[in-house]
């Protein structure tokens, strides 16, 4: 009896985690492949910015409207991946995580004009 104890945990485990990717992916505030593909390739990939701001949101996309995945603090350093607008995407190694950043609230790269 245990043994099938274990195993309906299993599944209900695995189930749970797929509902969640799921809901993940029909999420709003998911970044389209149509916003991957408009990143100014202008800006020197893996070009490293540090976060000026003292606590900073990371996004799913470049703006507000996108959902916050995560925060950096002031001095924590980023590698820039890409740029849009007043926007930089970034890859934050502590976190292992893609995600974009508000360019006015970093120091040491420049937003492609």
């Amino acid at each position: 009896m245990r043994g099938m104890c274990d195993s309906g945990k299993i599944c209900f485990l695995i189930s749970s985690l797929l509902l969640s990717l799921i809901i993940l992916s029909c999420s709003k505030t998911a970044v389209s492949l149509h916003d991957q593909e408009t990143v100014d390739s202008s800006i020197p990939e893996w070009q490293q910015l540090i976060v000026s701001g003292s606590i900073v949101n990371l996004r799913a996309g470049p703006g507000t409207e996108y959902a916050t995945l995560g925060q950096v603090e002031s001095g924590d350093t980023l590698q820039i991946t890409g740029g849009l607008d007043d926007w930089f995407r970034v890859y934050v190694p502590s976190l292992s995580l893609f995600a974009w950043i508000y360019g006015p609230l970093t120091s040491g790269a420049e937003l492609p004009h």
